[in-house]
């Protein structure tokens, strides 16, 4: 039996313009309504998951930054609870933040929710504007503290550049720090108890829920933890190969195609009647 729906966003439950389809809003809050536990488990900060959770306007729990923060939503006094807040140790900070003075790359460093980034003007600040909505603050990368940072984003269009990085940052950080694509074109550096699988674990069985009572849904290297841990896992058309060949299901439709509201209509028919 089915208890609990978690949602990935980009790529996922949102559609390219980073909106929420009415009709997979609208099935959701029906489910809801049934009882359904619904859970948002992405690799956006806080305040950039915030448009979603107030659209969807439902008391639930987001898991944002792959797991390094965990809200719950449900306070009933309007005070969102911070229930889980890793950062990065101030070691493996430092490493970032000289790695990529060396290679002189641009880079988006979170650090109390706020994003920091070396240029205004860069292909990687305008990209991420575009898909958050956040608006990222200029820092002097020679000043900035390693203390309270969250994750530290490389954001480029060269899929080679990009995974020859990781591969250089894989062997300066070992198993120091969990380093994943959240998007074809983002490639992040986290706290290394951190991913979607681990933090989903924790918070349904918060609620009583074992992880193979949950569905889940995704599309890129981030969630393959997620996929393989929950009962029912579901890869969007649009996901990677390595999400599909984890997943139980594939839905029918991309997440330009309402494939969330298409899947769910069909699978949960006579719950939904």
């Amino acid at each position: 039996m089915i208890k609990a729906l978690a949602f990935d966003l980009d790529g996922t439950l949102l559609n390219s313009e980073k909106k929420l389809p009415v009709g997979a809003k609208k099935i959701l809050r029906e489910l809801y309504q049934k009882g359904m536990e619904i859970l948002i488990v992405t690799g956006r900060p806080y305040s950039s998951t915030l448009p979603t959770l107030k659209d969807l306007d439902l008391p639930i729990t987001a898991i944002c930054y792959n797991g390094g923060k965990i809200v719950d939503t449900s306070i009933e006094d309007n005070k969102d609870k911070v229930l889980v807040n890793k950062i990065l140790p101030k070691d493996v900070a430092k490493d970032l933040i000289d790695f990529v003075k060396r290679k002189d790359i641009e880079i988006n460093l979170f650090q109390d929710d706020i994003c920091y980034v070396r240029s205004l003007d860069s292909y990687s600040t305008k990209i991420y504007v575009k898909n958050s909505g956040l608006i990222p603050i200029l820092v002097d990368i020679n000043k900035i503290s390693p203390d309270n940072i969250t994750k530290g984003v490389i954001i480029d269009n060269d899929e080679n550049f990009l995974n020859d990085l990781k591969g250089q940052l894989k062997n300066l950080m070992g198993d120091r720090a969990y380093i994943t694509f959240t998007q074809a074109q983002y490639l992040e550096v986290l706290n290394k108890d951190i991913n979607k699988g681990k933090a989903l674990t924790e918070v349904l069985a918060s609620k009583g829920i074992k992880m193979e009572e949950c569905m889940a849904f995704g599309d890129s290297e981030n969630d393959l933890e997620m996929i393989q841990g929950v009962g029912h896992g579901v890869a969007m058309k649009n996901a990677i190969d390595d999400v599909k060949k984890l997943s139980k299901y594939v839905t029918e439709k991309t997440n330009d195609e309402d494939g969330i509201e298409i899947f769910l209509k069909k699978y949960f028919e006579e719950k939904l009647n």
